[in-house]
């Protein structure tokens, strides 16, 4: 395991960074939903702790005033039913707390729907692969960031009732209200506290979630290279296809000197054939051009097929430097082309 770590030295590509997310597979931390729900459990204590109370209070009210008489079943259909709604709207704001649950794994990994995580895998119930989970580095992580969470919260609630303890023996003498005051006071003073705390070890946690996420997507060398041949294709094949096509190009090239009505050579390294057609177009084009071998096999065919030949130093360099075969040429090279093609109607005349 440790080799193979070792190994994955590179950072991984998009794609694996893609398939990771379609199998399910995030940077999250729990304790970043943790303290989203705690806090949100604060702020609906603070905002409507007071009014919820009342709203108990009055529920207990009707309770102990409707005992005091004989119901029958449909008016205890009736009231239960009354106060059933009126409990479901005071612990309403209570019930929006998981959806800060939900904003905080937005807000990790953005929205992302994939069904992958819920097929069936026979690998999660192997209890081979299940105890290597359990004495994992990241098991062992968890275990001691569970027990370091764990002793700092109960440091933070003993010091904070630590500090309240000279005042404990008063609530013997306070009214049922004045007690119920100062017991909410303390508790939401230590729920303040302990969302500090939990800021703390959920940056810390999402720090430590993010760069072991990052770690696990790491590839080796090999591993990139492979996905390249599978994205873009084997360097290999893709060398024999474009060979493949240059060379039925040139096939191509070849067939369509026969048809020239001149071929300009250097004498020897360049050979351009040109061929103009009135009816088709408005210039003459270049249907061959080649060096060294290619230009050998250009001359060769023009001479088989009757095809002129002539030397033009010049005119040849510059039509295989600027000129791509099935283009036409240029207009700067008109007038070097036409005494061509004239000199070659020239000698067609002589020779009928």
């Amino acid at each position: 395991m440790a080799d193979n770590d070792q190994e994955r030295t590179e950072q991984a590509t998009s794609r694996r960074r893609d398939q990771a997310r379609q199998e399910g597979n995030f940077a999250s931390s729990k304790e970043v939903s943790t303290l989203f729900m705690v806090g949100a459990g604060v702020l609906v204590l603070y905002f409507s702790g007071l009014w919820m109370f009342s709203g108990l209070a009055d529920i207990m009210k009707k309770c102990f005033h409707l005992y005091k008489g004989e119901l029958t079943v449909s008016e205890l259909h009736t009231i239960f039913k009354d106060l059933s709604f009126s409990f479901l709207m005071i612990i309403a704001p209570a019930l929006l707390i998981p959806i800060f649950g939900a904003i905080s794994y937005v807000l990790q990994n953005g929205i992302n729907f994939t069904a992958k995580p819920l097929e069936p895998d026979f690998k999660k119930i192997n209890p081979i692969s299940g105890f290597k989970k359990i004495v994992s580095l990241n098991a062992l992580a968890e275990l001691v960031k569970s027990i370091l969470k764990i002793s700092i919260l109960t440091y933070v609630v003993f010091a904070a009732v630590k500090k309240e303890w000279a005042n404990m023996p008063m609530l013997i003498d306070m009214e049922v209200a004045g007690s119920a005051a100062y017991i909410a006071q303390v508790s939401f003073t230590i729920m303040v506290k302990t969302v500090w705390v939990l800021v703390v070890i959920a940056i810390l946690d999402y720090a430590y979630q993010r760069w072991n996420f990052e770690k696990g997507l790491r590839m080796s060398k090999e591993e990139i290279k492979e996905e390249m041949k599978e994205t873009e294709g084997d360097p290999i094949i893709k060398a024999r296809i474009k060979s493949m096509q240059r060379e039925m190009a040139r096939k191509r090239m070849m067939a369509d000197v026969p048809k020239a009505d001149v071929v300009v050579t250097n004498p020897t390294h360049i050979a351009v054939a040109i061929r103009y057609d009135r009816e088709k177009g408005n210039a003459p084009i270049v249907v061959a051009k080649g060096a060294g071998y290619v230009a050998e096999k250009i001359r060769e065919i023009a001479r088989k097929h009757g095809v002129p030949v002539l030397e033009n130093k010049p005119l040849a360099r510059t039509l295989h430097k600027t000129v791509k075969v099935g283009m036409e040429i240029p207009a700067d090279l008109y007038k070097a082309v036409a005494e061509v093609l004239a000199y070659v109607y020239r000698l067609k005349q002589k020779r009928k």
